[in-house]
């Protein structure tokens, strides 16, 4: 069972990485922001942060950078529609899938310019 979570886990990460060879430093940078974005976005939710408490991160971001402002917002959208996590291990297992999510979504997105 082990070995069958490791090969998927490698083959994927392997997949990933293949995939974003191809993309040029600028694009896999800012898929980077992305994903810690999302992963610092879906940490504030199951950490208990009041949506309205971010969404003012958000407002203030957007003051610097329109488009920061309306990514933040997004994945805070999207990370409020899922419900606090019971225990540390299953925020952290949602975290982490939440920013491997949107670092895939922008990865295909890049590719596709």
């Amino acid at each position: 069972m082990i070995k069958r979570v490791f090969v998927a886990v490698t083959l994927m990460f392997t997949s990933l990485a293949a995939n974003s060879a191809n993309l040029s430093n600028e694009l896999l940078e800012e898929c980077k922001r992305v994903e810690n974005a999302a992963r610092v976005i879906m940490n504030a939710r199951q950490g208990g942060v009041p949506l309205t408490t971010v969404l003012e991160m958000a407002d203030a971001a957007g003051k610097e950078s329109e488009y920061v402002g309306s990514l933040y917002k997004s994945l805070i959208g999207k990370a409020y529609e899922f419900p606090q996590q019971p225990d540390a291990k299953m925020q952290q297992g949602l975290v982490a899938e939440f920013q491997k999510t949107y670092y895939s979504l922008c990865i295909d997105a890049a590719q596709k310019t």
